[in-house]
């Protein structure tokens, strides 16, 4: 008696995501996808908050030089690293695509 794959004996056992529900794999996606769409928002936010900063000083609304330049420097290093991860996610999907199967 030979049992087919779909009877949960062989290779989804194995490779649970080979017998057609590929739940890992779309969990991964979406993790990445979600981590992604959080640093732009993070990203996003200290921009705001910088430019509110420069917006607040130059009404004089805000008497902190110093303040308003730690949030343009925050947002500065953060843009970069945005910037440098956007980089190496490109990287990797290049390295992908070239490997041979």
């Amino acid at each position: 008696m030979v049992n087919g794959i779909e009877s949960g004996i062989g290779i989804t056992q194995a490779f649970p995501t080979a017998g057609g529900s590929d739940a890992k794999t779309t969990t991964l996606a979406d993790d990445a996808g979600k981590f992604f769409n959080e640093l732009v928002g993070k990203v996003n936010d200290m921009q705001l908050k910088a430019n509110t900063a420069v917006q607040e000083l130059s009404t004089g609304q805000s008497q902190g030089l110093h303040e308003v330049m730690i949030a343009m420097e925050e947002s500065t290093i953060s843009f970069q690293f945005l910037t440098q991860v956007r980089n190496k996610a490109v990287e990797a999907y290049q390295e992908v695509m070239r490997m041979q199967v």
